[in-house]
């Protein structure tokens, strides 16, 4: 009896170790694979800082609150500069408004305008989600460029960066109130994700994770492509990039064919997408010109 008493203790007590050990070796592994996560978390927001830098104006600024006609609150900034005229910059999509590309352009802008940037929907301080549809992105511009309007300026221009240049130029050609639009990078119409339907969620939440809140539901707004004959004679700029890969040069090349007003065309030697590759002085000048010309009596 004591014999097989100790041999029942000594399996009780090797169950326990074996136990011990499993449960030992279980949370390791769980410590390593939340250690894997969290370094990969890590050098993804590394990746994303640099890909897409943000940071604040350097200059003083004023942040307004203002609500598109579908009730959309679009956060914008106010740099309050020289002149008499009004530059809105819209930035391309996911980055939003404190992108720092964007920013740059805006002090310098600053030195002869007065500069307004803002998020468009889905994006930073503004509410709602950004869909494949242009129809909220130009009523988010509308209410910025109503709005300098509406604040004493006589001449207003929109810079637009990729989905921002998309909508600067569709809100030229069906609402007053732009004198000049500059169009950098501006796709003539968005690709077709029809055979990519299935990983549009996916690609939802890696979006969000750069920053953008997007609903994956492809809509039926104008495109540039499709308005441009409708564009009235303003000042009209697009700058392409020589080495541009998120739409077809053939569309772009459509879409200028399609112009009634003529416009000026930039194509920037080693350029990519929404790149100005130090052609900014240029832009300003650009539009210092036209304000100019647009304010002699």
């Amino acid at each position: 009896m004591a014999s097989e008493g100790r041999r029942f203790r000594r399996r009780g007590c090797e169950g326990v170790r074996k136990e011990a050990k499993r449960f030992f070796l279980g949370n390791l592994a769980v410590a390593g694979v939340c250690l894997a996560a969290a370094e990969g978390t890590r050098r993804l927001i590394r990746w994303r800082e640099k890909v897409m830098p943000r940071r604040d104006p350097r200059l003083p600024f004023r942040e307004i609150l203002l609500r598109s006609e579908d009730g959309t609150a679009i956060a914008v900034r106010v740099i309050d500069g020289g002149g008499g005229g009004a530059v809105v910059l819209a930035h391309p999509a996911v980055t939003g408004q404190r992108y720092a590309p964007l920013v740059d352009l805006a002090e310098m802008l600053a030195a002869h305008f007065t500069v307004y940037t803002f998020d468009f929907r889905g994006h930073g301080g503004s509410g709602g989600r950004l869909e494949m549809d242009l129809s909220g992105p130009v009523k988010d511009l509308r209410a910025v460029v109503w709005h300098a309007r509406e604040s004493g300026h006589k001449w207003v221009a929109a810079v637009g960066f990729s989905l921002g240049g998309m909508a600067a130029l569709v809100h030229s050609a069906l609402y007053p109130g732009l004198d000049a639009v500059a169009a950098v990078g501006a796709p003539p119409t968005f690709p077709d994700v029809g055979p990519f339907r299935v990983f549009l969620p996916v690609w939802s939440l890696f979006l969000r994770f750069l920053g953008a809140r997007f609903r994956a539901v492809p809509g039926s707004g104008p495109l540039p492509l499709e308005v441009a004959g409708e564009i009235p004679p303003i000042s009209l700029l697009i700058v392409h990039g020589e080495n541009e890969v998120f739409y077809r040069r053939d569309d772009m090349e459509e879409m200028l064919r399609r112009l009634r007003v003529r416009a000026d065309f930039w194509e920037i030697p080693g350029a990519g997408h929404t790149e100005l590759a130090g052609r900014e002085g240029d832009l300003v000048a650009w539009l210092v010109k036209k304000a100019g010309k647009r304010e002699r009596p």
